[in-house]
């Protein structure tokens, strides 16, 4: 009896040995880069900066340029925010990334306003002192084949940099 309960110990600690050799070798996850990326730095705190993006429905009080009105359904993951822009055209987004805590939040469109497979945004913000911090907006995406990522780029290039320059236009006015 001695000897089997050795035996099925020294056999769990093989395995476990084998297992943790194995994850010592595997490299670390990388995240891929966005297909666009726009950076501004702003002169107000990264929780002023996350709880006013986290305001779903004041998105056209920062960049009216882009957002006519809009509408917010819940609060934080999963929330649903509806606009209708600059053009009248409208837009469905849910919030498919909600962190508070690492000030990043990410909306996924629910219509298909650019010709892509998927689209993803993600805000993250990046403190850099009491009353200062810098505020990223990336976009992921494919396109449908047979269209332009440069047009999709492009597009959302104008859309991120007309969002961070109303932001920070917004916020460093207060």
């Amino acid at each position: 009896m001695k000897n089997t309960k050795l035996k099925i110990v020294v056999l769990f600690l093989m395995v476990c040995g084998m297992f943790g050799s194995v994850s010592a070798q595997m490299k670390p996850a990388k995240m891929s880069p966005p297909n666009t990326k726009r950076e501004v730095t702003i002169k107000a705190s990264a929780d002023v900066v996350f709880k006013l993006l986290a305001s779903l429905e004041k998105v056209e009080e920062y960049v009216p340029s882009l957002v006519k009105s809009s509408l917010a359904d819940g609060h934080g993951l999963e929330a649903v925010r509806e606009m209708v822009m600059a053009d009248g055209k409208p837009r469905l987004e849910e919030v498919q990334i909600y962190d508070p805590a690492n000030k990043t939040i990410a909306f996924k469109p629910f219509d298909e306003y650019l010709p892509t497979k998927y689209l993803s945004v993600y805000y993250r913000i990046i403190a850099q002192g009491p009353n200062k911090c810098k505020v990223s907006m990336s976009g992921y995406f494919k396109a449908k084949e047979g269209e332009s990522e440069g047009k999709i780029i492009k597009q959302l290039g104008s859309e991120f940099s007309q969002t961070l320059n109303g932001l920070k236009a917004y916020l460093e006015a207060k």
